[in-house]
């Protein structure tokens, strides 16, 4: 389970192998403890308390314990003990400063490409009529082939930094694309005008944002545990303080999060007391987080995967990709 904190004044704190949690309501104070063991992750969004008795029962279970801030991860606590990390980190620096690091991840833009063009052609059969689906998938994939040819020929001269602008600018075309083919299956109440952050301009964005950032902290967390650092990336540009290797690997996994939002939506599910408005934008409520969240992680996190012939749950499957994105940046250099 996720132990997600939302209310201003909590407190969390260490009771032998629990954790004690106090939340006010109403002017009351409510009591529980929650054994570590069912604890998946913690989930802090507003201001609390956690005392260090608590985090090292965390730490000592390999709990994460996610900030978050406007619906998306501000940092995250997780353990140190990550295993042979030495050569992988070496080998993931020098990669990522290559022609073929860039070669390498570029791959994981192109497979969220495929998987964009795969949602479009399922939403396609129950919403054909409300758009021109068949022209988005063509341009999506005329992207994709863009960025297939560019990539084949880079011109190693280039600044790298000019390498990756030139992929980006590609792979945001494509999402512009996408993101017309998903208006075409909203009702209209939900259309939106294009992706919007921090705050969401319109509901759809506010689901979308909320929905990437339960994504982020999962993905960070399976690249530190398969030993790879996620301030070092490939693609995105390297700022101070950013996982940067996060926005890359996430690219692959973000359609699963909007299959989520749009039938979340189209379910039905959602109420006007699930959206907050702010002075210039919307934001999703208390109860609007609580509802689409348990939706997501049953319907999304909760879904099926094939790695290798096996299945496995998102969390799983995304932590064997790390595996071997790890594989096989150690038997690169």
């Amino acid at each position: 389970m996720d132990l997600l904190l939302k209310t201003n004044g909590f407190f969390i704190s260490k009771k032998e192998d629990r954790f004690h949690v106090e939340l006010k309501n109403d002017g009351k104070t409510v009591k529980t403890d929650i054994p570590a063991i069912k604890v998946e992750r913690i989930i802090l969004s507003n201001n609390g308390t956690i005392t260090t008795g608590a985090i090292t029962l965390a730490i000592e279970n390999n709990i994460p314990i996610i900030f978050l801030k406007w619906e998306e991860p501000t940092g995250m606590v997780w353990h140190c003990r990550i295993g042979k990390t030495a050569k992988t980190r070496r080998s993931q620096l020098k990669f990522s400063e290559s022609i073929e690091g860039i070669r390498f991840a570029s791959n994981w833009i192109k497979r969220k490409m495929k998987n964009q063009m795969d949602y479009l052609k399922d939403l396609k059969k129950n919403h054909g009529n409300k758009g021109d689906f068949d022209t988005i998938i063509k341009n999506i994939d005329n992207c994709m082939e863009e960025l297939t040819q560019y990539t084949n020929n880079i011109d190693d001269k280039l600044p790298h930094r000019e390498i990756k602008d030139t992929i980006i600018g590609i792979e945001g075309i494509a999402s512009k694309y996408y993101f017309e083919g998903i208006n075409y299956a909203l009702p209209k109440k939900y259309k939106f005008k294009e992706r919007s952050r921090r705050p969401a301009k319109d509901r759809f964005n506010a689901f979308l944002n909320y929905g990437y950032g339960m994504l982020y902290p999962m993905v960070e967390k399976c690249l530190i545990v398969a030993g790879l650092d996620p301030y070092v990336g490939f693609i995105h540009a390297d700022n101070y303080n950013k996982t940067t290797l996060v926005y890359d690997v996430i690219e692959m996994y973000r359609a699963h999060i909007d299959r989520g939002v749009v039938n979340f939506i189209n379910s039905k599910k959602v109420k006007d007391n699930h959206f907050d408005t702010l002075e210039n934008g919307i934001s999703l409520s208390d109860d609007g987080k609580g509802e689409f969240a348990l939706y997501i992680k049953d319907n999304v996190f909760g879904k099926e995967f094939y790695f290798k012939n096996k299945k496995y749950l998102l969390p799983d499957f995304i932590q064997k990709e790390c595996y071997e994105i790890t594989k096989s940046i150690r038997g690169k250099l």
